[in-house]
């Protein structure tokens, strides 16, 4: 009797890892060096793994004629992380930092005969990165694959296998066929200018350097009810905005109209002559150099790609508010073009910017 207990606890030895291994389906994502990506501008970043029940199991399987768990080696966000890594490695930090998220990956058996095995394997996974520390969602990819097997035969490592290496593949296409066409992929925000003065309007004369104003722009030829002053021009300003992907870039564009309504301005007909023109022409200057300090006003700002829209629109208030104190602060100086020292003063002085600024354009 005492030669048999050695030998037992060797057979004991022996059968136990094979009962573990019954126990549980270990489901290992093999590193093939054929699937590495070829080409790609991203890397990952991290995976996190947002399934009801995170962790490593994956499900339940048919083992031997018993019902037993699926798991992976260790947790899915750490297995799929260095999986994925593997098939696309960190090259250049000009790529995007890819995250990740496991929405689900499961996989379902049942026994449904003799020697008879039927599963699925689902996956869920959804992308993003993060642009100025805030997520901007990009794709996703959900899938599943249905099989049969004998029961003596496991299939269900391939086909999760498959699954996975398929999502980072959907997303590298995704990337590929949307650069420079979704303002999600966006790493910069381009601003752009341009002015816009070909629109035809017979009621407006939209700002040029080579084309001043004449008493024929101003339409109404008697003064408003109650006004003393001899003449009044309306100017203002807008603008349009356009934006596009190009390449890694958001390029916002920026359309600026500079323009005076001539059905809005008058002028007395006993006080046209070129001394008053002078004085609304110079309105009209004004009026197109706070359009530069708003072009200032928006290079300076941070503007940022996901809410760049309510800045210029804020900052295009402040150059209105603006546009109304120089106005105001010129007629009050001049005293509306009578006062012939300080009119002299301000038409040399909006002479020379307004020369500046279109000989460096």
């Amino acid at each position: 009797m005492t030669k048999s207990i050695p030998l037992l606890f060797f057979l004991i030895m022996i059968l136990n890892p094979l009962f573990a291994q019954q126990d549980r389906s270990v489901v290992t994502l093999s590193k093939d060096p054929s699937g590495l990506f070829k080409s790609y501008k991203f890397f990952i970043q991290n995976v996190e793994d947002q399934r009801p029940q995170p962790g490593a199991t994956l499900g339940k399987v048919i083992a031997l004629g018993k019902e037993i768990p699926a798991v992976l080696p260790g947790k899915a966000e750490n297995e799929l992380f260095s999986y994925w890594s593997y098939l696309a490695p960190k090259k250049e930090q000009t790529y995007l930092p890819l995250y990740i998220s496991i929405k689900e990956l499961s996989v379902s058996e049942k026994r449904v005969g003799p020697n008879k095995v039927t599963g699925e394997v689902r996956l869920n996974v959804r992308f993003r990165w993060y642009r100025d520390m805030q997520p901007v969602e990009l794709t996703g990819y959900q899938t599943a694959a249905n099989y049969t097997r004998p029961e003596t035969a496991f299939t269900h490592d391939k086909l999760i296998k498959q699954l996975v290496d398929q999502a980072l593949g959907h997303f590298q296409k995704w990337m590929t066929s949307n650069a420079g066409k979704t303002p999600a992929l966006a790493r910069n925000l381009v601003l752009t200018f341009k002015e816009i003065n070909n629109t035809a309007s017979e009621d407006t004369v939209f700002y040029s350097p080579k084309r001043p104003l004449v008493w024929d722009d101003f339409k109404v030829r008697s003064a408003k009810p109650g006004s003393r002053y001899a003449a009044a021009v309306f100017t203002s300003f807008g603008y349009e905005g356009h934006s596009y992907p190009k390449d890694d870039d958001l390029v916002v564009e920026i359309g600026l109209k500079i323009f005076m309504v001539k059905s809005m301005s008058w002028g007395r007909p006993e006080s046209r002559n070129a001394g008053t023109l002078r004085h609304e022409q110079l309105h009209f200057d004004i009026t197109r150099l706070v359009v530069e300090k708003f072009k200032e006003r928006l290079r300076k700002a941070e503007l940022t790609i996901e809410d760049y829209d309510s800045e210029i629109q804020y900052q295009f208030l402040e150059a209105f508010r603006e546009m109304n104190r120089d106005q105001e602060q010129y007629d009050g100086e001049t005293g509306h073009g009578l006062n012939a020292g300080a009119q002299a003063t301000w038409d040399k002085k909006i002479a020379q910017q307004i020369e500046t600024l279109y000989s460096v354009q």
